[in-house]
């Protein structure tokens, strides 16, 4: 399968996303990565490159939290691409080889998005180069031009200068190394994953933390955090938590808010990556 789209265009279309996707840091973006670590909450996302379920939770859900000022005073969030994958010694001794759901270009961007969250050092610009790979790393071709896709993620990032690192790394025993460290976190999941999108919070996964953080980890995270540090947009929630309860009383009923959670819950799970389910890579629609 050929790339659906040519260099220009693909610029063109990326560029409509510098608002949400690449906006201008913030000054204090790099303190708050080490600010009251003790406070925050920890989230880890166990993911991979190409499953379409991926991809809605990191460019809905985990963006609309990281763009909320001061979230990363509130949560400690680690991102773990590997997924559904498995990994073998490779017949030589040097290094591993790995077998992704989706075919070897989500391996190949599996190991992008692991070297680019090794390389790039602000956590803020760091997320938005996953997301941005995620939005245009539909093609399944084996052969295609991955670095079309590195290059151009980093130049709206902002992180042009680390793009070749970030190529290199990739095709590298470095960035091998990092899939394999990713492998090995997956592998020590308690309890064991069975797809993906697979959400932990404060060490625990359990439907309740996976529904909610699939629906809104910045809400999530409002309600769990008791700091100094709470972010103001974190007032959105307790708004709505009181207008949802007086309305629920006019109403003598809460069918409504309680539907339309079933609702984004059920989209999500739809789109999950079920481990050890064959998958057509000649498609980018599974």
């Amino acid at each position: 399968m050929k790339l659906r789209f040519s260099l220009a265009a693909f610029l063109l279309s990326l560029a409509t996303l510098l608002a949400g996707v690449c906006s201008t840091v913030r000054a204090d973006d790099n303190a708050e990565a080490t600010a009251n670590v003790g406070d925050r909450i920890s989230i880890e996302l166990y993911f991979e490159s190409q499953c379409p379920g991926c991809r809605e939770v990191l460019t809905t859900s985990f963006k609309q939290a990281y763009a909320a000022p001061g979230f990363l005073k509130m949560a400690d969030v680690t991102l773990v691409p590997f997924g559904n994958a498995e990994e073998t010694p490779s017949a030589d001794g040097d290094g591993y080889d790995f077998k992704c759901q989706h075919g070897p270009s989500e391996c190949r961007y599996n190991a992008v998005e692991a070297c680019a969250l090794s390389k790039i050092k602000c956590p803020y610009m760091a997320f938005r180069y996953v997301t941005c790979i995620e939005s245009y790393d539909e093609s399944r071709e084996p052969d295609q031009n991955y670095g079309l896709v590195v290059g151009a993620c980093a130049a709206l990032t902002g992180v042009s200068e680390v793009a070749a690192d970030i190529e290199q790394c990739s095709t590298s025993s470095e960035g091998n190394d990092l899939i394999h460290a990713n492998a090995v976190k997956t592998a020590a999941l308690d309890p064991p994953h069975t797809y993906v999108p697979w959400i932990v919070a404060g060490g625990i996964h359990d439907d309740d933390v996976q529904d909610s953080i699939s629906e809104s980890l910045l809400q999530y995270v409002c309600q769990k955090y008791h700091g100094p540090d709470k972010s103001p947009a974190c007032a959105q929630f307790a708004k709505a938590d009181d207008d949802g309860l007086s309305g629920a009383m006019m109403r003598g009923s809460s069918s409504t808010a309680t539907g339309l959670h079933h609702s984004v819950v059920n989209k999500l799970a739809s789109r999950k990556c079920v481990k050890d389910r064959e998958v057509d890579v000649s498609s980018a629609q599974e």
